[in-house]
């Protein structure tokens, strides 16, 4: 048996033949009996060795210890290198919104909005209208009757007066 075989037949007792040879291997282990032989030799050195072997560390070279880090800079530069390009303007759009929102406030203290000071209300009625006028910063109401009603002819009959626009002031 040639070298190459017992290379193929430990190959294939510790799996690590393709599919196709395990299965030639398989076939020549069944017709050859020194093949078979050793197989059961290869198979007794491993189940003694396996457990037993002592584990050694082997301390790092200078030159492997720097090759580690230069592959290990090299693997995040390409990481790197493919990860998308993240858009900067977003880290300044926070601050920038901020500060303008700070800037209206102080806009609106520095000059407040003044509302106006009064409230003016209409009402119509039959034949009159009424327009009511409050000033709050002065403290005064003012209120205006107006009559809107057709002027009767003299010497009418009807019991209806006529209203004067004469305006009526009260003082809060």
């Amino acid at each position: 048996m040639n070298d190459n075989i017992q290379l193929d037949l430990q190959a294939w007792l510790d799996g690590e033949l393709p599919a196709a040879k395990g299965r030639r291997i398989d076939t020549e282990i069944a017709g050859d009996e020194e093949a078979g032989r050793l197989i059961d030799e290869l198979r007794l050195v491993k189940d003694s060795l396996a457990g037993n072997e002592m584990g050694r560390n082997v301390p790092e070279t200078r030159e492997f210890y720097w090759s580690k880090i230069e592959r290990e800079i090299q693997r995040r530069t390409q990481t790197q290198a493919q990860a998308p390009r993240r858009v900067i303007w977003p880290r300044w759009l926070a601050p920038a919104a901020g500060f303008g929102a700070l800037a209206c406030l102080l806009l609106l203290a520095v000059f407040p909005i003044n509302q106006p000071g009064f409230d003016e209300t209409s009402s119509t009625g039959e034949g009159l209208e009424a327009v009511t006028f409050h000033d709050q910063a002065a403290g005064m109401t003012v209120v205006w009757l107006t009559d809107t009603a057709p002027a009767q002819p003299a010497g009418s009959s009807d019991l209806k007066t006529p209203h004067t626009g004469n305006p009526e002031v009260e003082v809060e």
